[in-house]
């Protein structure tokens, strides 16, 4: 449109005067005239309605430009904000595999925990059962105490009596070994017994013949 105004607007107004005859000199100059009144009015409006077109024209590209360089801003923007997403996405599933594996390690360290607890529980079971016999065992050797007290007693006592009665015949032992030993010269040495209760030793003395050999007998 805007070259053809173009076009019009620059073209004289030939074809209004030349399709007229005038009659008289006077009539076509003021028919002249008014021709080119008119055409200059039509030319204003229409160099008017070119400039206002071509400043729409100028506003719409410069809009257009606009939009275009929101358009690549948006994008670039949606770009920045889905490689933001995918980081953010990302780290989220390393946290959440992490939390999750320390989870299960939670799990698995509650789970030792709870079967320790089980078997401490079962020793304690175990424990309090034997303390039961123990204690039972206890009040039953109490009771028998003061049985045993007196059975000790009465050992005791018989002991004294055995050890008192020995050492009443000691000398009567002795008398007898000096007179055995005289008749049939043998002396006997219980020391050396006590060293090997298996084996007895002693000694045979002849004076008269000058004769001492020791001998074992086992």
């Amino acid at each position: 449109l805007s070259p053809f105004l173009s076009k019009i607007i620059a073209q004289p107004p030939t074809t209004m005067t030349n399709s007229r005859r005038p009659t008289t000199t006077n009539t076509a100059m003021t028919t002249t005239n008014d021709d080119n009144n008119d055409w200059l009015t039509l030319q204003a409006k229409m160099s008017s309605i070119l400039t206002l077109q071509k400043s729409q024209s100028t506003t719409l590209h410069q809009q257009i430009t606009t939009s275009k360089s929101h358009l690549t801003t948006l994008a670039n923007h949606h770009s920045s904000l889905l490689d933001q997403s995918t980081q953010i996405q990302s780290s989220l599933s390393t946290s959440i595999n992490n939390e999750t594996r320390a989870l299960q390690n939670d799990n698995a360290e509650l789970s030792t925990q709870l079967d320790a607890i089980q078997s401490l529980s079962r020793q304690k079971e175990e424990l309090l059962v034997t303390n039961s016999q123990l204690v039972d065992s206890f009040h039953s050797s109490s009771v028998n105490i003061d049985k045993y007290r007196n059975e000790a007693s009465s050992h005791l006592t018989n002991i004294s009596e055995l050890e008192f009665t020995h050492k009443r015949n000691i000398p009567k032992i002795q008398r007898e070994l000096t007179l055995h030993a005289m008749m049939t010269n043998i002396k006997w040495d219980y020391t050396k017994c006590e060293a090997d209760e298996n084996v007895l030793r002693g000694e045979v003395s002849l004076v008269d013949r000058g004769v001492l050999r020791e001998f074992e007998i086992e």
